[in-house]
């Protein structure tokens, strides 16, 4: 997965309504930062809102949720249906689904801020769970003169067996990975492979498996996504041993994390699916 790029920080007023009986709209100081949105009575420093013990806050890398335009420069934000606020979120409303309304002067700049630091919470999010999975999967990154030494040693091949193209581009017989690797900068962006349907970019890094299996991360991930085993030997992956200098208490506290996670996602994906097909139904009947 590529890097995460951070939006930029934005700060302002913003009116919050409140929640229960009598219902009233509060003036807040807010701080979009790091995906994650701070609100208070007090003013917040824009690059340290966290300092400010009084206030509350939405981790956006922890729940997905939706921002939805009102008339009269409204802002609804709730979680994605299925979901809940997380319950470490400091706000009223957490560890429940019950929505957010806001109103702002600056109702463009907000919603567009909105959009973009929750886009990045959910990237944070993706590549979270993505990096716990190459944990439990015990996955090595390779350098382009390591596979080369190696590759040799085994007599290996130098191609992906996910994807079935070559582990660096531009690559015959592992010769010249080094200079590869220089011309691209290293990156897993600036490494590309190239396809009768075109350019593939983001397939560069090359990582090891634990049953010596040489595949782009990307494709790996991809694969065990959906098969659950190395595409060659099929060994489970899911299940692999904690890396050296890991404790397998942690590590196998770190799996469980993610399988649970995972798990999880896509229970409430398919209860999502189920709403949506009784709501359709429902309204074709009416």
């Amino acid at each position: 997965m590529a890097e995460v790029t951070e939006p930029t920080s934005t700060a302002g007023i913003l009116m919050k309504q409140s929640h229960g009986m009598f219902r009233h709209w509060s003036k807040r100081h807010f701080v979009l930062r790091n995906g994650c949105l701070h609100w208070s009575h007090e003013d917040l420093p824009v690059h340290r809102p966290g300092s400010v013990e009084n206030r509350s806050f939405i981790d956006f890398s922890r729940t997905p949720c939706d921002l939805i335009v009102l008339e009269g420069s409204r802002l609804f934000l709730q979680p994605t249906h299925g979901f809940m606020w997380n319950s470490n979120d400091r706000h009223s409303s957490a560890g429940t689904a019950q929505p957010l309304m806001l109103l702002s002067e600056q109702s463009r700049e907000l919603k567009e801020s909105l959009r973009e630091h929750i886009a990045f919470g959910r990237d944070l999010r993706a590549s979270r769970m993505q990096r716990d999975r190459e944990r439990v999967m015990g996955l090595v990154s390779v350098g382009p003169d390591d596979l080369a030494e190696e590759l040799d040693e085994e007599a290996g091949s130098s191609t992906c067996a996910a994807c079935l193209l070559e582990l660096f581009p531009d690559v015959e017989e592992n010769k010249d990975l080094s200079a590869v690797a220089a011309a691209s900068g290293g990156s897993e962006e600036g490494i590309s492979q190239s396809s009768s349907n075109g350019t593939r970019k983001g397939f560069g890094l090359v990582v090891k498996t634990p049953c010596q299996h040489y595949f782009h991360r990307t494709c790996l991930n991809d694969w065990v996504m959906k098969a659950g085993t190395c595409p060659v030997c099929k060994t489970n992956m899911t299940s692999q041993k904690p890396p050296r200098g890991k404790s397998s208490e942690s590590v196998g506290s770190t799996g469980s994390t993610a399988a649970s996670t995972v798990a999880t996602d896509r229970s409430l994906s398919h209860r999502s699916l189920g709403w949506i097909m009784h709501r359709n139904s429902a309204s074709a009947g009416a």
